[in-house]
């Protein structure tokens, strides 16, 4: 019984975390802190057409045929409209 509550505590010891592993943490937790300001300017100024939405504009009792291509429309110019933004913001990422 001595042996088995001796050997719990040696054995979480074990799996504890090391001097080198809590300092690589810290390393990448101040490399993160250091790089959130740079990331926050570049999120902080999308172009204004990135926060639109779009609306399909059906209206009430409009003849089905021409609610969808209301529809298509606008998800074709949502899309595109996306698409943009994916751009601008991959070419944000890669030249801060």
């Amino acid at each position: 019984m001595t042996l088995l509550a001796l050997s719990v505590p040696i054995c979480c010891a074990a799996c504890a975390q090391t001097d080198a592993a809590r300092l690589a943490a810290a390393g990448r937790s101040i490399g993160t802190a250091r790089a959130a300001p740079a990331v926050a300017e570049v999120f902080a100024t999308p172009p204004e057409d990135c926060r639109r939405t779009t609306r399909g504009g059906v209206l009430a009792g409009e003849r089905l045929d021409v609610a969808v291509l209301r529809l298509d429309a606008a998800l074709a110019r949502q899309n595109a409209r996306t698409l943009a933004c994916a751009d601008w913001l991959s070419a944000a990422l890669r030249h801060p």
